[in-house]
């Protein structure tokens, strides 16, 4: 798989990658929240406890964990809602980080009609090269 130049789509505060497309990442946290579609906003809405909402306003209620990761790419924070495969998945990966070191990617296969969170450990880090400038240059 390859990282893409214009990533503009994936820098952004929630990245929906294609498949082939990755993102580099790292982990913050991860919180288990309750996660429904409300219609009249138009927007998934996340609540921290399950009595908190009425059931005729959401639709699609169910158990998520969001995942908060620093995005390379968006030089800033985004969030990853995960099912619970995903997250069991996410933790192997995370797993083998803290054993091995490398660099987390995140990206989406697809399986079967759905598109799927996935998550994978890569040896090499992306090679960033900063430009070097002396405080005589900028004055």
């Amino acid at each position: 798989m390859k990282l893409k130049t214009n990533n503009s789509h994936l820098a952004k505060y929630r990245p929906r990658p294609e498949e082939g497309e990755e993102i580099p990442i790292q982990f913050i946290e991860m919180e288990e929240r309750i996660a429904g579609w409300s219609p009249e906003l138009k927007k998934t809405i996340y609540l921290t406890e399950p009595c908190n909402y009425d059931p005729d306003k959401l639709k699609r209620v169910r158990e998520v964990f969001l995942l908060k990761v620093y995005n390379w790419f968006l030089d800033g924070i985004s969030i990853i809602e995960l099912s619970h495969t995903e997250r069991i998945q996410f933790e192997d990966v995370l797993n083998d980080f803290l054993l091995y070191g490398g660099e987390l990617r995140y990206t989406r296969i697809k399986k079967g009609k759905r598109n799927i969170n996935h998550f994978r450990l890569e040896d090499k880090n992306i090679e960033v090269r900063a430009k070097k400038s002396t405080l005589t240059e900028i004055l």
